[in-house]
């Protein structure tokens, strides 16, 4: 009984780090996809290009922009973000 109430404590330490971990990235995430510059009044498509740029900028860095792993570390390439990609280029 002992073990397993020391396996949720070290489950619930865990889940606690990831959470931060989380809200760390998506704190980061929102701060480098806001714009710095003057914003262009020019109509929709300017401001799509630029956010498909932001999203191939965070997979380029190693992130994923897939819906099921978005904000979360690559570890080679994932063919849920490629999808993405291939999406937009249609």
């Amino acid at each position: 009984m002992q073990d397993l109430a020391a396996d949720l404590a070290r489950i619930k330490r865990y889940v606690q780090q990831m959470e931060e971990e989380n809200a760390r990235l998506k704190e980061e995430l929102s701060r480098r996809a806001r714009p710095s510059g003057p914003q262009e009044s020019g109509g929709a498509e300017p401001a799509e290009a630029s956010g498909m740029d932001s999203l191939m900028a965070l997979y380029d860095r190693g992130f994923h922009i897939c819906s099921l792993y978005f904000g979360g570390f690559r570890h080679g390439d994932c063919l849920f973000c490629a999808a993405f990609m291939q999406k937009d280029r249609r």
